[in-house]
């Protein structure tokens, strides 16, 4: 019995304090039994001392009702925070698939070939030459080139997207007739360096000479001639066909370099964008006739507001032969002072390019899906402080009058620039 006893007060420790304070203790009692005699009548009373017979306590009944009670709401947090917690992963797991699928999207090389001998025009006939000297050895599909004595690699850390400004207001001209489209006044290649977050803009003219391939109305193959880029997007449909047109054209033009991102925009979506920024602010570079400040002169300092946007970005004097480079230096001029609006408020809320984007839906068409947005926003622009960070990369060569202006540019520069862009040195 005293060993049973111990037992006992051994299962005893083993509850808190609190619960043993909230125990109901009953003082132990002995209970009589009456004990039979041989003829089977009780007679006697004995005092049984078995252990068994004792009743030391039992447990209070507040203590499960206080169980019960405080189980739902903490059940309730548990839940919550669960239900918070999933949500949280899976925001996280969405960016980061979104992530890569981008960057599988942005940085797709595999068919590229690169020669730096292919559809070059020479300045006086048109004829296909030549026309770099300096390159050793061209391998691997042209990742590879030794130039002047060094080696350089493509840099498959390289995404770019090809902007288009095209030169039409007409709400109809997105239509499925080949040669409605429009014509790609502006051109940029934006080449973006995500290992190192660099972003360069390079500038190709309208005027540009280079192998287009025509279609006829139904949209059949006809053939392949020289001409100005900017007619590259007025054979196709205004839209998809447009730009990859384009996009074919401007890689004949960058010795093959692969462009697979593309967005075009016409004159509608000038003022919302510029608007929707607060307005951009420039140093005019030429006298305008403004909306908002009457005569600006050259040298002064506004904030563009409205159609004064594009009154400045615009305008060309054609009698010049090279009129459209005057009016590409308005146009950085322009960019610039958009960035300086848009890079700070992008990097506050990465919503902001998607307002953007939605402002001027009905009036562009691009293949920059969400998952390359997400990618350029999140990723590869990180470390973009200002519109000071992004460099302007220009053509260098000669104009020649033609039908109409003709700009060919000059190949041994040309090359160099697409080193410097799209490929790193070897060390």
């Amino acid at each position: 019995m005293k060993n049973q006893l111990n037992n006992n007060a051994n299962n005893e420790s083993k509850f808190s304090k609190e619960q043993l304070d909230s125990i109901e203790y009953v003082t132990p009692i002995k209970r009589e039994k009456h004990k039979k005699s041989e003829s089977g009548h009780s007679s006697t009373k004995e005092v049984l001392e078995d252990s068994n017979d004792y009743v030391f306590a039992k447990p209070h009944k507040k203590i499960h009702n206080e169980k019960k009670k405080m189980s739902r709401p903490l059940k309730i947090t548990v839940i919550v925070f669960s239900v918070i917690a999933l949500i949280l992963i899976l925001s996280v797991t969405s960016v980061v698939i979104f992530n890569q699928i981008g960057k599988s999207q942005m940085h797709d090389y595999e068919n590229m070939n690169i020669d730096p001998y292919s559809n070059t025009l020479d300045e006086l006939d048109g004829s296909s030459t030549g026309g770099i000297d300096g390159i050793e050895s061209v391998s691997n599909n042209g990742k590879t080139i030794k130039y002047k004595g060094t080696t350089y690699n493509f840099n498959e850390d390289v995404a770019t997207v090809v902007f288009m400004g095209v030169d039409t207001t007409d709400p109809q001209y997105k239509s499925t007739t080949i040669g409605k489209g429009g014509q790609a006044d502006v051109i940029y290649v934006a080449v973006i360096d995500t290992k190192n977050s660099k972003l360069s803009m390079l500038n190709v003219s309208r005027d540009t000479m280079v192998d287009v391939d025509v279609y006829n109305t139904e949209g059949g193959f006809v053939r392949t001639e020289p001409m100005q880029v900017c007619l590259s997007y007025a054979y196709g449909d205004g839209k998809e066909k447009s730009c990859e047109n384009t996009l074919n054209s401007l890689e004949r033009i960058l010795f093959g370099v692969e462009f697979n991102t593309y967005y075009s925009i016409d004159q509608n979506c000038i003022v919302p964008l510029n608007d929707a920024i607060g307005g951009v602010t420039v140093t005019s570079s030429y006298d305008f006739e403004s909306e908002n400040y009457g005569s600006v002169k050259k040298g002064e300092t506004v904030t563009l507001h409205g159609k004064d946007a594009i009154r400045y970005i615009r305008p060309r004097d054609t009698s010049k032969l090279d009129s459209n480079s005057d009016r590409m230096k308005r146009q950085q001029e322009y960019l610039r002072g958009f960035f300086a609006q848009a890079i700070p408020a992008v990097k506050k809320d990465k919503s902001v390019v998607t307002d953007l984007m939605g402002t001027i839906s009905d009036n562009s068409t691009t293949n920059l899906n969400a998952s390359k947005a997400t990618y350029l926003t999140t990723t590869a622009l990180r470390h973009l402080d200002s519109y000071k960070d992004i460099e302007f990369v220009n053509i260098e060569g000669k104009f020649k009058k033609g039908e109409y202006a003709e700009f060919y540019p000059d190949q041994q520069k040309l090359f160099e620039n697409m080193l410097s862009l799209f490929y790193n040195a070897e060390k």
